[in-house]
């Protein structure tokens, strides 16, 4: 026992400790522009996606003979310190060369710089630069020297730039629910212990926006991904007895698939909560119920006193990377309360456009249906609209912004569902 509650507080700091501020990985958390002197860097495809990064886009910057070519972020605010200090970034390099880190005020001065040696060359590998003790509220630059004081002409590429927010992040803060669907949102997904995730186009649906994870062949038994990264949602989540349930669809390769979903206290990690579902398909999403009356064994149960406002997934959790080969999941619509009931094959039978929509929402069925039933995320029913026949329009141009959940019914039966954005 004494040893599981060990690897449970190692957990849980590693965990912790690599939520970060997504500044960009080039593709779907591309937060922050970074240009370049005298070349600017270019978003490229992934020309090694291996090891540690099997991202679909990188950055790549090609160092001209100028001594002191660079790369560069100018942010519209000042760096945070007081909760994290530490910047990450994966590199490849062609050759062994010094990386130089650097952090400017205004105009340049005052600055700090830190610098890590790449030993490994064609091959990814993360760097890390810890500026404890540096002054928050102050730099507003990001200045990053590959092959640092050289004059050698060579291309280096460079991906997940993470580090302390800043004041003035661009994007709101997260709240469930959580659809990746809005541009407005900064999802900030945080991956730890050998995750690589980024939002993507769903591949069985072009119009809805997804969360990608690999749990790569290095991957730990407890690799995850939080989203909202140090900060975690907006509000808390409303658990009370007897509502104690949060949803995910998934999309797994394999069925019987552990995943484990776990909330915590954004400011205080070691109260948490953890519960575990299995996959019941391959290939197909599916909704996941998770319900945290139900703790994962060896974990803390759930204590309504507590404030729970952050959120990590894990795959396949308790296996390794190594055993299990690189595997890519799905996931989307993290969502608080209970299954809506609605049977998954429901989801094919309506089509929804467009989707963000701001007026007219156009409805087109497999199946013929007699009335439209529009909720709320928490189920409440906003509108009602009689229909006939397998299309209609809908005039949404009065609702709030928000997430709506379409239900189409023939003689009372639900005989479709779908989700949509305002």
């Amino acid at each position: 026992m004494r040893k599981l509650f060990t690897l449970l507080i190692i957990f849980a700091f590693a965990a912790t400790a690599s939520a970060q501020y997504i500044y960009s990985d080039f593709d779907g958390n591309q937060n922050e522009e970074f240009s370049g002197w005298p070349n600017p860097p270019t978003i490229i495809a992934n020309p090694d996606p291996s090891g540690i990064n099997t991202s679909a886009n990188v950055a790549e910057f090609v160092r001209s003979e100028e001594q002191w070519a660079h790369a560069f972020c100018d942010l519209s605010g000042t760096i945070n310190f007081d909760e994290e200090t530490v910047f990450t970034m994966k590199v490849w390099a062609p050759v062994v060369n010094e990386v130089l880190f650097k952090l400017e005020a205004p105009g340049g001065s005052p600055s700090t710089e830190l610098s890590q040696n790449v030993e490994t060359t064609e091959e990814w590998v993360e760097l890390s630069f810890d500026f404890a003790g540096a002054e928050s509220g102050l730099y507003n630059k990001i200045v990053i020297f590959f092959d640092f004081s050289s004059t050698t002409n060579n291309t280096y590429y460079f991906d997940d730039v993470m580090g302390p927010g800043y004041s003035g992040t661009t994007g709101e803060q997260v709240d469930l629910p959580v659809t990746f669907d809005d541009q407005d949102v900064n999802y900030n997904l945080a991956d730890f212990g050998g995750n690589a995730s980024e939002i993507v186009v769903d591949p069985t649906d072009e119009t809805n926006m997804v969360a990608k994870s690999i749990k790569t062949a290095d991957a730990a038994t407890w690799a995850g991904t939080t989203v909202g990264g140090s900060q975690g949602f907006a509000n808390p989540i409303p658990f009370e007895p007897g509502a104690t349930y949060m949803t995910v669809r998934v999309w797994s390769p394999d069925a019987d698939t552990p995943i484990r979903l776990k909330v915590e206290d954004a400011t205080t990690p070691e109260i948490s909560v953890e519960t575990e579902v299995n996959t019941t398909v391959a290939e197909q999403w599916e909704i996941l119920e998770f319900d945290f009356s139900n703790e994962a064994p060896g974990t803390a149960g759930i204590n309504f006193d507590n404030t729970y406002d952050k959120a990590s997934i894990f795959f396949n959790f308790g296996t390794d990377g190594a055993t299990a080969g690189e595997k890519t999941y799905y996931w989307d619509d993290m969502i608080f309360g209970q299954d809506t009931d609605i049977p998954e094959v429901l989801l094919s039978n309506v089509n929804i456009y467009p989707n963000p929509v701001n007026d007219l929402m156009n409805i087109h069925s497999d199946v013929s249906f007699d009335e439209v039933l529009i909720t709320d995320i928490s189920g409440r029913t906003i509108k009602t609209v009689r229909a006939s026949g397998n299309n209609m329009s809908v005039n949404v141009n009065q609702l709030p912004e928000g997430i709506y959940m379409i239900k189409i019914l023939n003689n009372n039966e639900v005989v479709g569902f779908s989700k949509v954005v305002k």
